[in-house]
Formats: C-alpha cells, sequence, structure tokens
C-alpha cells in the first residue's frame, strides 16, 4: 500500500501522476525549474546533461538573489551594494533593467518579494534556481519549484529515441549556457556577488517522476515539441526560450488531465479551442468542458484514495482506513491544489482567455507561436487544414469545421460555427506570421514567423 502523507496528500498526487503537481509550482515555473535543472548540470558536469542512465542527477544551484533584490527595489546592506554596484545612476540603470527582465505571472495582485520573482531565462546567466529568505539571509531551496520541472527533465533523459536526445541535448545547451553577451555579463557579474553561494544538489525528486509513457501520449509530445523547438537554430535565442516555457508547462497541464481521464474510465480529453471574439455555443461548450475537466482530476484522486481504503480495510489497517477516507471525500482539501494547476497552468501560458471569471479553451500568440513550433520540424510547412487534423488526432484539440464533423460535434453545434472559428484561428496564425494566404482555399502555416 503507498505511504500516506496527511501533508496535503502529495504521495497519492505523485501515486496518479508520476509527479507532485500542486498549485504553487504552476505555470511558466515548471520551465523555470528544467532550465534550471539543465543550466546546474551542464556546470557540474557537461556530458551529463539529459545523460539517460545518470540518476539520480547532480546538478549546481544558484540564486541570483542580488540581482531579484535589485529588480524588486527590496533594501540591501550597504556594504553589499557598495561592493557590487558603483553609484547611485548604475543602481537605477540596473534595477530598471532587471525589473523588466522578470517573469510575469499572471493574476498575480501585489508586488512580490523578490524570492517570488524569477528572471526570464533569455540567456544562460539568467538562468536561475530556486530561494527563499531564511533569518533574514537568502538561502537556495525549494519555494515555487514543486517538481514539475523535474519531471520534464526527466522526460527528456529518458527518451528512446537516441539521436532525438542528442539533438535535444545538444539544442538546449545552447539556450542554458554561457552567452557571453553583454547582457550575460551583467548577470554573471551580480551573480558573483549574491549572499547565497551555489551548491551542489542531488535531486531524489527528479529521479522519482515517472513519465508514464504507457498510460499518456504527453511525454512523447514533450520530447517531440522540445526537438523541434531547440533545434529551429534560425529563430532567435529569446524565442526559442519563450517558446519552451510555453511549451513544457503545457504538456505537463494536459499528460495531469489525461491521466486523471484515464483513471476514471473516461475517453481522452477533447479540448475546444475558441478563437473568436463573441460568444457562441461553441465558447459556451469550452467553458463547460473545462469545468469538467477540472472535476475529472479531482475525482481522479478521490477515487484513488478510497480504493485505499477499502485496501486497508480488507487488510485490517482500521486506522490507515481512516486517514484515507478523509482523502476519498468529494472536493477534498487534497484534490484543490493539483486542481488548480491544471487550470491555472494552462492560463499562465496563454491556452486559457483568462486566469479568473467564465474560462474558455484558446491560444493567445505566444502559446500558439509555441504549439506551432513544437508540431512542425524545422523547415516544414503544412495546409491549414491538414494541421487542424494533426491538432485533433494528436492533441485532442478541435477548431474548424471539418474536425468538428470528424469528432461528431455537429450534430448540437451548427458547423457554421466551427467554420467561423476556423477562419477566426487562421487570422490569429497569420498576425503572428505563421500563416500565408496563397488563395482563398489554400492557407500555408509555416513554423518560423515571415
Amino acid at each position: 500500500m503507498a505511504a500516506i502523507h496527511d501533508r496535503g496528500g502529495a504521495s497519492l498526487v505523485q501515486e496518479l501522476f508520476g509527479v507532485n503537481v500542486q498549485e504553487q509550482g504552476r505555470g511558466f515555473y515548471v520551465a523555470l525549474e528544467l532550465l534550471a535543472i539543465a543550466r546546474g548540470v551542464l556546470l557540474f558536469e557537461p556530458d551529463l546533461l539529459l545523460a539517460p542512465a545518470t540518476s539520480p542527477v547532480t546538478y549546481v544551484r544558484a540564486s541570483h538573489d542580488l540581482a531579484r533584490r535589485i529588480a524588486v527595489g527590496e533594501d540591501l546592506p550597504p556594504e553589499t551594494l557598495a561592493s557590487a554596484v558603483q553609484g547611485d545612476a548604475a543602481y537605477e540603470t540596473l534595477s530598471a533593467l532587471l525589473s523588466s527582465l522578470l517573469v510575469e505571472v499572471p493574476g498575480r495582485r501585489r508586488t512580490p518579494r523578490w524570492f517570488s520573482s524569477h528572471f526570464y531565462p533569455f540567456v544562460g546567466e539568467l538562468v536561475h534556481y530556486d530561494a527563499v529568505q531564511r533569518r533574514g539571509a537568502p538561502a537556495i531551496e525549494r519555494y515555487v519549484f514543486r517538481d514539475g520541472g523535474g519531471w520534464a527533465y526527466h522526460v527528456l533523459r529518458s527518451d528512446p529515441l537516441a539521436t532525438r536526445r542528442a539533438e535535444t541535448r545538444d539544442g538546449l545547451a545552447l539556450l542554458i549556457g554561457d552567452s557571453g553577451s553583454p547582457l550575460g555579463r551583467v548577470a554573471a557579474a551580480l551573480h558573483s556577488h549574491d549572499s547565497a553561494a551555489p551548491t551542489e544538489f542531488t535531486d531524489q525528486s527528479e529521479a522519482e517522476s515517472d513519465p508514464r509513457d504507457a498510460d499518456s501520449p504527453w511525454p512523447d509530445l514533450l520530447r517531440r515539441g522540445v526537438h523541434s523547438l531547440v533545434t529551429r537554430t534560425q529563430v532567435p535565442r529569446a524565442k526559442r526560450t519563450e517558446s519552451l516555457m510555453h511549451w513544457v508547462p503545457y504538456c505537463l497541464a494536459r499528460h495531469q488531465l489525461h491521466l486523471a481521464r484515464r483513471a476514471l474510465g473516461e475517453s481522452a480529453p477533447m479540448v475546444l479551442v475558441d478563437a473568436t471574439r463573441e460568444a457562441n455555443p461553441l465558447r459556451r461548450r469550452s467553458q463547460e468542458s473545462l469545468e469538467t475537466f477540472r472535476w475529472n482530476i479531482a475525482g481522479a484522486l478521490t477515487q484513488r484514495a478510497a480504493e485505499h481504503q477499502r485496501t486497508a480495510l480488507e487488510a485490517g489497517a482500521v486506522e490507515d482506513a481512516e486517514r484515507w477516507a478523509k482523502f476519498a471525500q468529494p472536493n477534498a482539501n487534497i484534490t484543490k491544489s493539483p486542481r488548480a494547476f491544471f487550470s491555472e497552468t494552462l492560463a499562465a501560458v496563454g491556452a486559457l482567455n483568462s486566469t479568473s471569471g467564465r474560462r474558455h479553451f484558446t491560444f493567445k500568440p505566444p502559446m500558439l507561436e509555441a504549439l506551432v513550433g513544437a508540431l512542425l520540424e524545422p523547415g516544414d510547412e503544412v495546409e491549414f487544414y491538414r494541421f487542424c487534423q494533426r491538432l485533433y488526432a494528436e492533441l485532442g484539440v478541435v477548431v474548424d469545421d471539418r474536425t468538428a464533423r470528424t469528432a461528431g460535434l455537429t450534430a448540437d453545434i451548427d458547423a457554421g460555427v466551427f467554420a467561423l472559428n476556423a477562419e477566426a484561428f487562421k487570422a490569429r496564425l497569420a498576425s503572428v506570421g505563421l500563416l500565408t494566404h496563397y488563395s482563398d482555399a489554400t492557407s500555408i502555416i509555416h513554423g518560423e514567423p515571415r
């Protein structure tokens, strides 16, 4: 029987999803953790990056605490400032520069402390691990990194296709290695004055992650997509990084949903993406399915807890059965954080229309660029409706009228609604340079903006 952890039911979440997905580690934190692990391995021993047989993984953790404190305007000891920054003008310039590099967390209502602020990893020198404030001083440890990035790293290093894994490793190394750029030199100089010195860390949580390849298509979709994005070397480095930041969390959230529905005996999820600006029947169905999916995650967890309860009772372990019963209650507390991880992750990366209120599935421009870049190999092109067919066949995403007919959705939603949606989706693709109209009948999608 699985061990019982009253503290959030973490063991139950780990058992069901292969990783302990929790609200605090939502959204971009998944990708930030992945890149921090990869950068840390590169600093520890470059040859071990994505090495499949190395488990547990050891890597170097850096805090970047000085730069993060400057970015949010926190008070610093005069001696620290004097050693790292010369003059008020230099400090103001640095503060303005660094604050512009912080990752925006959608739905955040107030300015966060430095340890809740993370740099967008546009260059390798900006990549850093998590940190907290302990007894008035920075300390390197997990705060918002909650194993999602460790799961993604485990998935990539366990790629059964050796050639693809090697190419992913090389492409990833180009992104997280030292850039030697002016920004990189500034970041490296500030890092040398951090209060929390870099440390070597052996990650047991990453080793305990379970990709669940046999139960979900999403681990391999993650591998394929990351490979396609990091090998797209004609695309600027910052754009490749941005696409990774969106694709990796999206894959984990969809993986979580797939496993939840599988555990409940439900079919693979069908995601209706609304690209229009007006309310319509498709949007209402999309809103309804989002709520259904959130409750699928809760239901899968409580069902698994009930199974453990029955097993404990059969074994005569009454005390354990009583503890599992608490987790088996409808809407048990253990379900709230994993359920929020799913919807808030999708909202953060632009796969939902907003972080609150009536929400539906969509693709905002950065997520759309990541999606196309992940599905098309570098240099590939595909006709619009064939791309829509791939969205449905590979991701379970429905956008257009032809796919909607295949999926049996036009029985209660008029096909014309989906046709209008397809035109709106075309317009979104064209607006970010990913679609070219050659005629009224032919539109071609390409993986690189033009």
